[in-house]
């Protein structure tokens, strides 16, 4: 029963990687399709007015993807959800709705809940980082007591 639930994670895996990868080269094949139509149909002020931002939202998304990609291959090569490449496709999420978003069209109650979910997963990558250098040098000799608090716990 096991090894067939191992097999079954894995062929899920695999299929989310294979659709993943179809995405985002359909994703780049749009940015491809829609950089020529703009700059062949449009003057370049008008290009950069209207189709500039959708090009930075796309190349935005297209960067989450070959994050997941990377989070899914070391899902696959340890067997074990790495929770700071996690954590930075959430940053990465945040920062593109931030950096896409315009502040006209947005309420001020919104831009500080965006805010404060950045510095919130900042802090979370930080901690990870502190504990993951941590746990390293406890693994390469160091003396416990010498690195302060107690990081061991955490699964990096």
């Amino acid at each position: 029963m096991d090894r067939y639930l191992k097999t079954l994670q894995r062929v899920i895996v695999y299929f989310t990687l294979f659709i993943i990868s179809l995405l985002l080269i359909l994703a780049l094949i749009d940015v491809f399709i829609k950089l020529y139509d703009g700059l062949a149909h449009y003057p370049f002020r008008d290009f950069i007015q209207l189709q500039y931002p959708q090009l930075i939202d796309l190349f935005l998304v297209i960067i989450i993807g070959v994050e997941l990609l990377e989070t899914i291959k070391g899902f696959l090569k340890d067997e074990i959800v790495h929770v700071e490449l996690v954590v930075l496709v959430a940053i990465i999420a945040i920062s593109r709705k931030v950096i896409v978003w315009g502040i006209s069209k947005s309420s001020s109650q919104e831009m500080f809940s965006l805010a404060a979910m950045l510095v919130a997963l900042a802090v979370t990558y930080w901690v990870i980082k502190v504990c993951y250098r941590k746990k390293y040098k406890v693994k390469n000799g160091f003396k416990q007591n010498d690195l302060g608090s107690n990081c061991n716990d955490v699964n990096v």
